[in-house]
């Protein structure tokens, strides 16, 4: 059996347990059972070797959280919805059963069905008390492990572990923590999807497709994800239609005159970010981003819609050091690369074994750490809301706590469908410079209450 490169693993968790970011404020949480939910049936034995791929091997062991809050349904009693949550689940880890198993080593998971991990806890508080200002340190307990100060799957740990938390209003919180090492964002929304059908005992059945391995086969040679570990400091921003509409006609050129409403957030972003850390610096560095884009659709041949597995690619955008760069400069930069991933981008990731793709003449800076590197991801237009009804309603909220990892964006929809949220997590230093930056302030609302779009009642 060969190990998972366990040098990594091991520096990744020494990192972890030195980058304690400072907590504010958290909601007390008092865990009332933990247990292993396995497959309602048993994995049959020719599936219980799984082959992950060649964009499996590459993505580091480390849990993902994604939190959805639902307000309260007086009609269903906390015992009868962690009942059924544990029991669709158990249905559900029957279809996708490599979560149910083990990461046996580099090329494969043991489906040996010992189960993902349940926790059911209860908090002292009440959920209009995250949402009047969504605060992620609040939410910090809502984990059913350490996970703010080590999101690190252990070798031979759960592939999913998740906690229900019951508010005093009767609210509730699902927390599912998934191993990035099989699961990205598309994947989370197909389980999900499936999850709550099953619980809903819905007529349209979710079946998972697992053949990213032989699009994407697995290699001895691949490059491991780079992900550093660091204290870092969150904060939310939201952006409504009518700012969007304005942003995008003040970055369009006549380069893109249409750019869309994730190239002209992505661009205000990232021209902030910048400036904050040119702020902090004292001196302007060349910048990089890298895009998270879906491949199933452009790898030959198509992955289908359903397929589960890690099937995500980075394009690389490049921003000169020079102070002064437009947004519409940088919105032009972001539809280079998009224009270069469609030509080569996939061949060079398979030929290269490698997520990343830095450009040679910045690849020195890179290693060195003298470049502004950041990665935004969007699951703008993905239906997680409308995915994640158990039968008792929608999320009146959904959000991906990130306590580590700094420089990295996240976009997705607000719950109306109307604006689009950012969730910005940046080193401290550069926080303090970005969150007053008045560039961004004039489109985006920082952290407002999400009661202002949600029925209150119930909360």
């Amino acid at each position: 059996m060969q190990a998972l490169k366990s040098t990594t693993i091991r520096s990744l968790q020494t990192v972890a347990k030195v980058a304690k970011p400072k907590m504010e404020r958290a909601l007390e949480v008092l865990v009332r059972a933990r247990e292993s939910i396995k497959p309602a049936y048993p994995t049959p034995e020719h599936l219980r070797n799984f082959k992950l791929s060649l964009m499996d091997q590459i993505n580091f062991p480390v849990y993902v959280s994604t939190i959805f809050l639902y307000k309260a349904d007086g009609n269903v009693k906390a015992d009868q919805i962690s009942q059924c949550l544990k029991s669709s689940l158990s249905k559900t880890l029957t279809k996708f059963y490599p979560l149910a198993g083990r990461v046996k080593d580099d090329f494969s998971i043991e489906c040996n069905d010992e189960g993902a991990e349940y926790v059911e806890a209860f908090a002292n508080g009440f959920l209009f008390e995250y949402l009047q200002k969504p605060d992620q340190n609040l939410l910090r307990d809502f984990h059913p492990f350490n996970y703010a100060e080590s999101p690190v799957a252990s070798n031979g740990g759960p592939m999913m572990r998740m906690q229900a938390t019951f508010f005093k209003c009767g609210g509730l919180a699902i927390t599912v923590c998934t191993c990035h090492k099989l699961i990205d964002g598309v994947s989370l929304g197909i389980f999900v999807n499936s999850w709550t059908t099953t619980a809903r005992a819905g007529n349209k059945e979710v079946v998972p497709r697992f053949v990213a391995s032989t699009i994407f086969p697995a290699s001895e040679s691949f490059v491991p994800l780079p992900l550093h570990i660091s204290p870092v400091q969150a904060n939310r921003f939201v952006f409504d239609t009518k700012k969007i509409d304005r942003l995008r006609a003040e970055v369009s050129s006549a380069s893109v005159p249409r750019p869309t409403r994730v190239e002209a957030l992505t661009a205000l972003i990232w021209k902030c970010a910048r400036a904050a850390s040119r702020s902090n610096l004292g001196y302007s560095r060349p910048s990089l981003s890298a895009h998270a884009i879906n491949v199933r659709a452009v790898a030959e041949p198509p992955l289908p819609d359903n397929s589960v597995g890690n099937s995500v690619a980075y394009l690389m955008a490049q921003a000169s050091e020079k102070e002064i760069e437009t947004l519409q400069d940088l919105v032009c930069s972001l539809r280079k690369a998009k224009a270069e991933f469609r030509r080569n981008g996939l061949k060079t990731l398979l030929e290269n074994k490698s997520i990343f793709d830095i450009p040679e003449s910045i690849k020195d800076k890179f290693e060195k750490d003298e470049i502004d590197f950041y990665t935004f991801s969007s699951i703008v237009n993905f239906p997680y809301y409308e995915a994640a009804d158990f039968g008792w309603g929608k999320p009146v909220h959904l959000t991906f706590p990130n306590y580590l990892v700094s420089n990295l964006i996240m976009l997705m929809d607000t719950n109306d469908g109307k604006g689009i949220e950012v969730l910005v997590t940046l080193s401290p230093e550069d926080m303090a410079f970005f969150e007053r930056d008045q560039e961004l302030l004039a489109f985006a609302t920082t952290n407002p209450s999400v009661l202002g779009y949600t029925n209150t009642s119930k909360l």
